[in-house]
């Protein structure tokens, strides 16, 4: 199945990684600096956002530069946890992801992507 369409999985990749590249929030983290508490916090509550923003964008960055090098190797589309193939609704809809729906859940559920992230595992 992804042999079949491999360019169009490729495009869709290299848009994703570049949309990822367009998009700078660095700008969004300099702040005035203010006295007022209530500022103070709304400050910090934004940069807090910005920053979980950046984290996100750099996480699915890597997703996305994995999922490439997997398609390269023609291991795109098979589960880097138990082998299996990735259902294919599943990867029309986050083409970068690398397990599939059940080696995920269990990635969720374990506390491990709570931890240090994986990014072959990442989405």
């Amino acid at each position: 199945m992804v042999q079949e369409n491999k360019h169009e999985v490729r495009q869709q990749l290299l848009s994703k990684l570049e949309e990822l590249t367009r998009r700078d929030s660095r700008e969004e983290l300099i702040r005035e600096r203010c006295n007022d508490p209530m500022d103070q916090m709304q400050n910090r509550f934004e940069m807090d956002l910005t920053i979980s923003v950046i984290n996100n964008d750099w996480v699915t960055r890597k997703a996305v530069e994995t999922a490439l090098k997997l398609l390269e190797i023609d291991e795109y589309g098979i589960c880097q946890d138990c082998g299996a193939e990735i259902n294919p609704k599943r990867l029309e809809a986050i083409p970068w992801t690398t397990l599939c729906v059940y080696c995920q859940d269990e990635y969720d559920c374990s506390g491990v992507a709570a931890g240090r992230p994986s990014y072959s595992r990442a989405a």
